[in-house]
């Protein structure tokens, strides 16, 4: 099974069962290890936000990283982070998908709605790669 396939499971169950369990925290910590603790630390720590642009309905997803904020693209499994480009490829989720996906099952995401003329400005910046 593939780590991508493990966690949109254990995400089903946790969306199904209303909360995540001690059950699901030791399966996803044996899964991703020190991956899922920096998840897990991300959600607590309010970094996950979702973004709903309006009129568009356009929806884009951040979570704030040490060194920048990552940009995920669950629909396309994409993460603007450098572990996303040097390790996908080997099956490797970055920690910034499992959190996001964590807080998508959970509803555990800062909620910010903005105007669709702020789209292109802020995507620009969430795509922009620091020097």
């Amino acid at each position: 099974m593939s780590e991508l396939d493990a966690l949109n499971g254990i995400c089903k169950e946790i969306n199904a069962e209303g909360g995540v369990t001690e059950n699901h925290k030791g399966r996803l910590s044996a899964a991703f290890g020190p991956r899922f603790t920096k998840a897990w630390e991300a959600l607590e720590q309010g970094r996950v936000k979702k973004y709903i642009f309006k009129p568009s309905g356009r929806i884009i997803w951040i979570v704030v990283g040490k060194e920048r904020d990552y940009l995920v693209m669950p629909a396309a499994e994409f993460c603007s982070c450098e572990d996303f480009y040097f390790k996908f490829d080997r099956g490797h989720l970055c920690y910034h998908i499992i959190a996001q996906k964590l807080a998508e099952a959970t509803g555990q995401f800062d909620l910010i709605e903005d105007s669709d003329h702020l789209y292109e400005i802020l995507i620009r910046e969430w795509k922009r790669i620091p020097l």
